[in-house]
């Protein structure tokens, strides 16, 4: 039997999500610890391990490393993968039904700072996409993505609602993202993003300016600007050389 699917792990999934119900204070909070859990239960440390990663993948809890588990907050995305994955792919992962409004989708000539970011000779052509993204219909980040218009041809016909960006840009374009480098800063919003964001002017956001290659050639730079509350970035960092 395999010990996901074991009565002992069912029984400890049971009670977790009882104790989640009657003892905790909502989203956010943090679980006791997998000794004070396999205590309470009744079970082993292993069986309470294996309950609180199929609540991990029910979207119940998330774990952070060094620092344990806690209740999942509602229309979050956090992303801790080393993995390249897109919005459209994190969301769905984690239970989520993501979603876009688009608010602009054109083709026009490059800035001479587009141009330098992607690479391309001055005034090249360009596709611009403006997108509000949403998960389970709750507005979530505002995201600007510029695209080569001569790697990225034919993406404008693509339905961007509700489909990935990255599985389009594969399936249309033969462009497969590998990797990309992003910087992160947090400042206060603007009206425009506040009014989007159901947010106030002056809340804070979290800013993540991205470039993604295919292979060795830029083919999008994207600013992505976040509610301050919906999103978290994990990492682990290791030493590999002692002082």
């Amino acid at each position: 039997m395999d010990a996901a699917t074991s009565p002992a792990v069912a029984i400890a999934v049971t009670q977790t999500l009882d104790l989640i119900a009657r003892q905790l204070s909502g989203e956010g909070a943090r679980l006791p610890g997998e000794r004070s859990l396999a205590e309470s239960i009744g079970v082993s440390r292993t069986t309470v391990r294996a309950a609180l990663q199929k609540l991990e993948e029910d979207g119940v809890i998330e774990g952070q490393p060094q620092r344990g588990w806690y209740v999942r907050r509602h229309g979050s995305v956090s992303d801790r993968s080393s993995e390249l994955e897109s919005f459209t792919e994190v969301a769905r992962a984690r239970g989520f039904t993501p979603s876009s409004d688009v608010l602009s989708a054109t083709e026009r000539r490059a800035t001479i700072d587009e141009s330098e970011q992607l690479e391309l000779p001055p005034a090249a052509p360009v596709i611009e996409l403006d997108r509000l993204r949403r998960v389970d219909d709750i507005p979530i980040c505002i995201d600007r993505t510029i695209m080569s218009g001569t790697a990225c041809a034919g993406i404008l016909d693509a339905d961007l609602a509700t489909a990935s960006l990255y599985e389009q840009l594969q399936v249309r374009c033969g462009v497969f993202v590998t990797r990309s480098a992003s910087t992160l800063q947090a400042r206060a919003a603007s009206a425009r993003e506040a009014e989007l964001l159901d947010l106030r002017a002056g809340d804070p956001v979290l800013e993540i300016s991205t470039k993604s290659l295919a292979g060795s050639t830029v083919v999008l730079v994207s600013d992505v600007v976040y509610r301050g509350d919906s999103y978290r970035f994990q990492a682990e960092l290791v030493r590999t050389q002692p002082f």
